[in-house]
């Protein structure tokens, strides 16, 4: 950086205001020499200054001399610090500066001298094909990343600003000068470039870059802007988001530039080194995948999807995002007139813990949880912590200690990072905290509370939190009106605390049973401990605990609702709701939810998922999404966002981003599983199966382990998927050994091995203990014999059970004759494609094919695979019965390309069977052959009395020996 830099501003802040005007004009001319920088001529004129092209005397090189203009507002510490950072930027996609000075007629840069012309430029003269557009917009990206690692935010950028050189680089210009030179926003800009928190002058970071460099790239793709600009700036303000683009040859792309320039911050890719990896991925795909000319981008308007209320609640508290706090003078507090109504984002390190006594290892969670209760703070919790640290490449972390949270702290963008220790003399407790700002590491305060006894400590972190507040810029009046008392909200039980600590760790890293197991200990220490009986609740879904325990461990959260937080008790409230098959409040309280904690990936990530496994997948997506935008890295959101992308049949966006997931986590057994997941949906099985192996070679779980056993299904290698799995299923133990053993089953039975099959099944846990899922398992395995009275009888026990009941169960009670039954049943579906799906049954087996034919035709083009695939086996069927059995062959074609589910594993090898009848009929005697010798070649080892398997025999005898080959 030259020497000069810093000096040079604050001279500029001594400038008298005449000394800034137009002196500049009677210097600037062809021939004139400032310095050692001859002038030769004019190259164009900016919002702070003129640029000429010169020649250095010294060095005798070409440069680009600009004079400055510099605003009359003087810059402050922060300013001088942030030009100093810019100008240490040295990328090959960022201008280079050379030099600095000045003279009498004012300040001047010294820059690297670039040939060629602007992207406005290029812009004007017509428009720019998608593979040029893509490598502009990742050129920009790269260099923007490159700053924003160094801290540096452009603030100022638009196509002006990006420069495309004559040798085909791309340099971006300006970056943070104009900003540094006291110009936040030059007259005559491009406003239709800003973020709208720059509109409404509010804190800036790396997401307004983003936003800034959305609109370029959609302005490149679609050769309009997305919010068509005026003086008011109405169309950022109001609640409807840009125009979706479709672009035909890189389909997940209008994704990527709709969440850039999305109107709320958190809605955007964190920086642009996230755009520049997800631009990356595009121009590899698109180049792998070359094509001709594909069709034009297209735009489609979104309306929002909730009402203008909540939108406009949402755009409200989307307003108060990060605060760039000044630094604050140590022992006291701001004056209440002068308070930002910006949120605060905090960081807070683990305790620092010299007591000697394990069990205070865990305060710093009090402590979040205490200055969590502010509406002037957003506090990032500790999973958010851990989730930033394996973003920053930082696996297994156990604690978040003063180095690991100084980098959370700077790369969430906190302006505050809280430090404590707690100390032990004696009967005498301390805790010394201290607030540093991540940036300068300069401290903004220190505090100290002491006690007497361990029961002091809540106490101490209550005061400590309420101080603490006050110093980052909250009133006392606010301070007052959301304040907790950690142990009252939560437990005053050092023991239970310490153990609820453990098995949060446990969750997060998704060891449920040991969460639990913890989670238990900590109410055994604290009965009333609402926290951990909810946690309890929530995990029970996933491990196994039947709806019965799972009811009683809320409601007992919810005997002392005083013993939770407020977030907390909406999301207790909320799963009641949900277990109470409530589903609407449940819905309601996330939505309150996630408006009032728009950062909390969990709120988010729930209230998704609750829509996800209604099959809402369209409504879940979203939420998805904002919870990835917090932490792209989470699997349990990926997961949900790839699973999303395949029912919507978003195939091409669910290959690239699996790909680009492995691209940035090339360690991480849930990416590979998810691009072996893209892999099935695109019908490249056998890259399906490579990803699920590498994926099981990086974790061996149980998760891997299923992926590969599911890709090894398709690739029809049964008895691979079979030794795979048998282990797990014969020695395993809980959730493990129940799916393992419902895949072996699968396996078992595509081979027609029915009577080791129902074996098995019989073996898993009666009951409702594995809810739905061992529900329709059951079900699915009985419709597949020959006499489906069993299947009925399995059915209507089901109906008169207690729930959970499977979705599917109208629709069998439909197949098999019970057909007042599933009307009934069918009240317990939302409106939608599952409805239609029954009505189609009962219609085919009310003896009204026709309607029936219809309806199956149309929802076996649907993208919901839990709808498309048994409507395409039942249109099939359908088809068959009526004698139209080139449309019955058709559909079981596309039938066998679909990954189906658990009735897949029948209905597959069954699939070659009535093909073969259609084609017998349509005289395609060889095409019949062909899909008897399939079938019977994976029934090799099938059971004697497996179904139709006599028939596909003696069908294959009458038609005879295969005809020669010519």
């Amino acid at each position: 950086m030259p020497e000069g830099l810093s000096s040079l501003l604050h001279e500029l802040a001594r400038l008298p205001e005449e000394a800034r005007g137009s002196a500049w004009d009677e210097v600037l001319r062809p021939g004139a020499v400032i310095g050692r920088f001859e002038l030769v001529s004019e190259l164009g004129r900016g919002g702070f200054g003129q640029v000429w092209e010169a020649r250095d005397t010294e060095l005798g090189r070409g440069v680009a001399f600009k004079a400055v203009r510099a605003a009359s507002d003087v810059p402050d510490e922060r300013l001088l610090a942030e030009a100093e950072a810019a100008a240490r930027l040295s990328h090959p996609n960022i201008v280079t500066l050379y030099d600095v000075g000045r003279c009498d007629a004012g300040p001047y840069l010294v820059l690297e001298l670039l040939r060629g012309q602007t992207l406005a430029a290029r812009l004007a003269q017509g428009p720019v094909p998608l593979g040029e557009a893509l490598r502009i917009a990742h050129a920009a990206a790269e260099g923007l990343a490159h700053a924003h690692r160094h801290g540096v935010v452009h603030r100022d950028l638009s196509p002006a600003n990006v420069f495309l050189c004559a040798d085909g680089q791309v340099k971006v210009l300006d970056f943070g000068l104009a900003h540094a030179f006291g110009r936040r926003r030059v007259e005559g800009g491009t406003p239709a470039y800003m973020a709208p928190e720059q509109r409404r002058g509010a804190p800036e970071d790396e997401r307004t870059d983003v936003f800034a460099l959305g609109v370029i790239l959609y302005r490149l793709l679609a050769e309009r802007l997305p919010f068509p600009d005026d003086d008011h700036g109405k169309a950022l303000a109001g609640p409807r988001p840009a125009p979706a683009l479709e672009v035909s040859a890189a389909p997940a792309l209008g994704g990527l530039v709709g969440r850039m320039v999305a109107k709320d911050p958190v809605a955007r890719p964190r920086d642009a080194g996230e755009v520049a990896a997800a631009l990356a991925a595009f121009r590899g795909e698109l180049e792998r995948t070359p094509s001709g000319p594909g069709a034009p981008v297209r735009t489609r308007s979104r309306l929002p999807r909730w009402p203008a209320a909540a939108v406009t609640l949402l755009l409200a508290l989307a307003a108060l995002g990060a605060i760039l706090v000044r630094r604050l003078p140590s022992g006291g507090a701001p004056d209440e007139a002068a308070a930002p109504a910006e949120r605060v984002t905090v960081a807070v390190a683990d305790f620092a813990n010299q007591t000697g006594e394990p069990e205070l290892s865990g305060l710093s969670g009090m402590l979040i949880t205490s200055l969590e209760q502010s509406r002037r703070l957003s506090v990032l919790t500790r999973v958010r912590m851990l989730d930033i640290l394996r973003q920053l490449g930082k696996e297994g972390v156990e604690a978040v200690d003063e180095p690991l949270g100084r980098e959370v702290a700077r790369s969430a963008g906190a302006r505050a990072l809280v430090l404590a220790t707690i100390h032990r003399f004696d009967q005498l407790y301390a805790i010394e905290l201290k607030a540093l700002d991540p940036a300068t590491s300069d401290y903004l305060f220190t505090l100290k509370e002491e006690g007497r006894g361990k029961a002091s400590v809540p106490g101490m972190i209550d005061r400590l939190s309420e101080r603490t507040r006050t110093l980052l810029r909250e009133t006392p009046a606010e301070v007052k009106a959301s304040q907790v008392q950690v142990a009252s909200a939560t437990t005053g039980s050092f023991e239970a605390w310490s153990e609820y600590f453990h098995g949060e760790q446990a969750m997060e890293a998704t060891r449920y049973d040991e969460a639990i197991a913890a989670f238990r200990r900590a109410i055994a220490a604290d009965p009333t401990f609402a926290l951990a009986h909810y946690k309890i609740a929530y995990l029970g879904e996933f491990t196994g605990l039947d709806a019965a325990g799972r009811k009683a461990e809320v409601e007992e959260a919810l005997r002392h609702p005083e013993r939770a937080p407020e977030k907390e008790r909406l999301l207790m409230r909320a799963w009641k709701a949900h277990l109470d098959d409530q589903n609407d409040e449940a819905h309601a309280l996330y939505a309150q939810a996630v408006a009032a904690y728009p950062q909390d990936k969990d709120a988010l990530y729930m209230a998704a998922d609750l829509y996800f496994h209604e099959g809402r997948t369209e409504e879940a997506l979203p939420l998805f999404e904002r919870a990835l935008a917090l932490d792209p890295t989470w699997e349990p959101a990926l997961l949900h966002v790839m699973e999303s992308l395949a029912w919507l049949g978003r195939t091409d966006e669910l290959v690239s981003r699996s790909r680009a997931w492995v691209e940035r986590s090339p360690g991480s057994a849930a990416a590979w599983r998810a691009r072996a997941q893209g892999a099935q949906a695109a019908g490249r099985i056998e890259d399906a199966v490579a990803d699920a192996r590498r994926a099981l070679a990086l974790d061996g779980s149980h998760f891997s382990r299923a992926a590969l056993a599911s890709a090894l299904a398709l690739a029809e290698r049964y008895p691979e998927a079979e030794q795979l799995l048998r282990p797990s299923a014969e020695r395993g133990v809980g959730p493990e050994r129940a799916k393992a053993t419902a895949q072996l089953v699968a396996q078992l039975t595509y081979q027609g091995r029915r009577r080791e099959a129902r074996r098995l099944l019989a073996s898993l846990p009666a009951g409702p203990a594995h809810g739905a899922e061992l529900q329709s398992l059951r079900l699915v395995f009985l419709l597949g014999d020959r006499d489906l009275a069993p299947a009925r009888a399995e059915a209507l026990r089901l109906l008169a059970g207690p729930r959970p009941r499977w979705s599917g169960l109208p629709v069998v009670l439909a197949l098999t004759g019970a057909r007042d039954e599933a009307a009934r049943a069918e009240s317990d579906l939302p409106a939608g494609e599952g409805r239609q799906l029954v009505d189609a049954a009962l219609a085919w087996r009310g003896g009204d094919r026709a309607a029936a034919l219809a309806s199956f035709r149309a929802l076996s083009g649907r993208p919901n695979p839990d709808v498309r695939a048994p409507a395409t086996w039942f249109l099939a069927e359908a088809a068959l019965e009526a004698g139209r059995d080139r449309e019955a062959a058709d559909a079981l074609e596309r039938f066998r390309r679909m990954p189906a589910g658990a009735a897949r594993s029948w209905m597959y090898p069954r699939s070659f069977y009535l093909e073969a009848l259609a084609r017998d009929r349509l005289g395609e005697r060889e095409r019949a052959r062909q899909a008897l010798d399939h079938l019977l070649r994976l029934w090799a080892r099938a059971d004697p009395d497996q179904p139709y398997l006599a028939e596909a025999k003696a069908l294959r005898r009458r038609l005879g020996p295969a005809e020669a080959r010519r």
